[in-house]
């Protein structure tokens, strides 16, 4: 490190370097920026320091630097803030190296870089750019043919364009949304690929494009790669120059703006276009840029777009470091009591601002994270995986973790003394007792509840009402006739059939008599055994269409709209007849819950629609095995329900957790309802704690991916 000699001179400051003015603080205190042209990198820095660098290589000695500085400026200057500012611009490269010593101090430098190899490595793995182009001659010669885009008049007419596109697709949703599974193929695959790809570069230049209308240069474009996902990248770090908030606003949102206006024209020529691939396209760019820009990039907890619009909004450069040191600072004070400075100071609204931002950016982030490594683990063969997942979780999570606990550490001995942190130490035992003790005892069991003997009657084919001879609670016994229907089609079908078979049995009486008749007397045969088969099948349905009660019950539900001459399809139902049995209840319960209930246990059962009252039951059975498929549609998530399944190649409901059958007893006489009524029922079973269940689900999961 280079520092004064015996004699107290200075190395002296580069000569390219550029001392910028910046923008002022929220409280109107001017900044400055240094500019170093060599790393195209930006250091801010305070009024103090600016006015020494403005001097430093004029007196490059530090008795007549402080005199100088002292003489000149109101500010008072000691030594020590020279040898922070003389310590800053050796870390940075800023010096002028002395003859003969350049070659040792990025020796020095390399040596400790060799050393920390690992370091290296991990930050390759979580964080690279690759420099791809310097488009900044490219950006100066094109720039006139782009210029229109930023006037008002493309504005209202990307406006218009968006509005009556967005419009448009309201009026044909269904459509809009049904070209979305078309896209589960490799060529729908392959051009939501390129798409994205394109929309991305588009989205870049309008970063790179907006910068050079600023005057700034954009010395490099690329790609990113975090966690080894391609991320492109603009560099407008020249944007700092700008002294202008609402040009670095411009610049920070063109991408997003650019990705909108694409989103628009797309939605918009989506309602024009014909089926096939350009309207494909059409849906691919409206759908991905909306989600991009308002999910993705507009997201302010990640370093996207959205957080640089944010920290320009606020005037807060930094955002993240400045709204983590308030959190942890409000942290401590919360949870301990200290009453440790603010790390710096703010008005108390702008003060909470950034500590709700940074208290939100760390869950996220926890869930980020987690996420990553989970993705990180399944995408890459398993000992890789698992050594990735491990670097994501103890990188990213347990390491800001384990540093704040060393801050708290040190303070023990003004925590121990304070009383807020015994009552958050009381607060964390309760949590703990709460988290271990086996308090919970119900158990959900999605269930349905029906009457034992139940049949919903219907026609069976397309038939008109000839009697009804039936009402509403009215008592029948099996076999009685409920309804009577009719067929004219039926009707005609069987006199069509019985014309034909009177034709061929003729044919068949005269065989002796007609050479002809003989030669296909096999033929003839077959004809009158198929046409009394119809003539058979035919009147078996017609008899049908006299509707009889299946068995001995109470017919409910009559349908209200029946009458003389009224025609009824299959689907349409008729009537239910409800048997004397009581009502019978089943459901499923998943296998982490499987050992806590046990036959005999008791619970009651809820309905979906709360006009149902609660009925009490008991666990009658629990099968051994679990289902394959789920035969009741009423409780798969399909259909609304609360067991998450999936459709297979043959449309079988399949579910995505093992789920085994129980039946469950009523334990009261009667009927509760006269048709299938979904609910949940909550069985007091085996009491269970919630460290205990979520050890359980991390053991399943271990053992799982273990191959055991």
């Amino acid at each position: 490190m280079q520092a004064a000699d015996k004699d107290g001179n200075l190395p002296l400051l580069r000569e390219d370097l550029q001392l910028l003015k910046g923008t002022p603080t929220l409280s109107g205190t001017p900044t400055w920026m240094v500019f170093d042209p060599v790393q195209h990198r930006y250091y801010k820095i305070d009024h103090a320091a600016f006015e020494l660098l403005s001097i430093w290589n004029a007196y490059p000695n530090r008795d007549r630097l402080i005199q100088a500085a002292n003489e000149r400026f109101t500010s008072e200057f000691e030594p020590e803030k020279i040898e922070e500012i003389l310590s800053f611009c050796d870390t940075q490269n800023l010096l002028v190296e002395p003859a003969g010593a350049d070659w040792r101090k990025f020796s020095q430098a390399a040596l400790r870089k060799k050393r920390q190899w690992w370091r290296d490595a991990m930050h390759s793995y979580l964080f690279m750019r690759v420099p791809l182009l310097r488009p900044d001659a490219f950006l100066q010669k094109t720039y006139p043919l782009v210029r229109p885009l930023f006037s008002k008049a493309f504005l209202i007419v990307i406006v218009t364009i968006t509005l009556a596109g967005l419009y448009l697709v309201s009026r044909e949703w269904d459509a809009f949304v049904a070209t979305f599974p078309h896209f589960f193929s490799w060529q729908g695959a392959a051009m939501f690929a390129v798409s994205l790809a394109g929309l991305k570069v588009l989205h870049e230049f309008g970063h790179a494009y907006a910068a050079t209308r600023a005057g700034c240069r954009v010395p490099t474009m690329g790609v990113a790669f975090l966690v080894m996902v391609p991320v492109l990248y603009t560099d407008v770090s020249d944007a700092w120059r700008l002294r202008s908030k609402s040009e670095r606003l411009v610049i920070g949102a063109a991408g997003m703006m650019v990705e909108l206006c694409i989103a628009g024209i797309a939605s918009f020529m989506w309602v024009f276009l014909d089926d096939g691939l350009l309207r494909s396209i059409a849906f691919v760019l409206a759908t991905v840029s909306w989600i991009m820009s308002l999910a993705i990039n507009l997201n302010p907890l990640l370093r996207f777009d959205g957080y640089y619009l944010l920290a320009d909004a606020l005037g807060i450069e930094n955002l993240q470091a400045r709204s983590f040191a308030l959190g942890r600072w409000a942290l401590r004070r919360i949870l301990f009591g200290l009453k440790d400075p603010e790390p710096e100071t703010l008005p108390r609204s702008r003060r909470n601002l950034l500590i709700a931002y940074a208290w939100a950016t760390w869950v996220y982030r926890l869930l980020l994270f987690i996420a990553i490594a989970l993705v990180v683990y399944f995408f890459f063969f398993k000992v890789l995986g698992v050594i990735l997942f491990a670097v994501e979780i103890v990188w990213f999570i347990l390491r800001p973790i384990w540093s704040e606990l060393r801050e708290w550490k040190s303070n023990l001995p003004r925590i121990v003394g304070n009383g807020r942190a015994w009552m958050t130490v009381a607060i964390a035992c309760v949590a703990l007792v709460l988290a271990f003790a086996p308090v919970s005892r119900g158990v959900a069991v999605p269930a349905i509840l029906e009457p034992a003997q139940f049949s919903r009657l219907y026609a069976n084919s397309k038939a008109q009402v000839v009697a009804v001879a039936v009402k509403n609670g009215q008592h029948v016994k099996a076999g009685n006739v409920l309804l009577e229907l009719r067929s004219p089609s039926l009707q005609h079908e069987l006199k069509l059939a019985r014309i034909e078979l009177d034709l061929v049995e003729r044919r068949l009486a005269r065989v002796a008599g007609d050479v002809k008749d003989r030669s296909e007397l096999i033929v003839l045969r077959r004809q009158q055994a198929a046409l009394r088969d119809k003539i058979a099948g035919v009147q078996k349905e017609i008899g049908l269409l006299t509707v009889r009660a299946p068995f001995a019950g109470t017919v409910q539900d009559v349908n209200s709209g029946l009458h003389f001459g009224r025609w009824v399809d299959r689907r349409e139902p008729l009537a239910v007849v409800i048997g004397p049995g009581g009502d019978t209840a089943r459901g499923y319960i998943q296998e982490a819950d499987l050992w806590r209930v046990r036959q005999g246990d008791r619970g009651k059962f809820i309905a979906d629609d709360g006009q149902f009252r609660n009925v009490a039951v008991s666990v009658q059975d629990i099968s051994a095995s679990s289902v394959s498929e789920l035969p009741l549609a009423y409780l798969a998530s399909t259909y609304d329900g609360p067991i998450a399944v999936r459709k297979d190649d043959k449309d079988r409901l399949i579910p995505v957790s093992a789920q085994y059958p129980v039946r469950l007893h009523i334990n009261s006489e009667g009927h509760y309802s006269n048709r299938v009524v979904r609910g949940v029922v909550h069985v007091q079973g085996q009491a269970e704690s919630m460290a205990s269940r979520l050890w359980r689900k991390i053991v399943r999961v271990l053992v799982r991916e273990s191959g055991a």
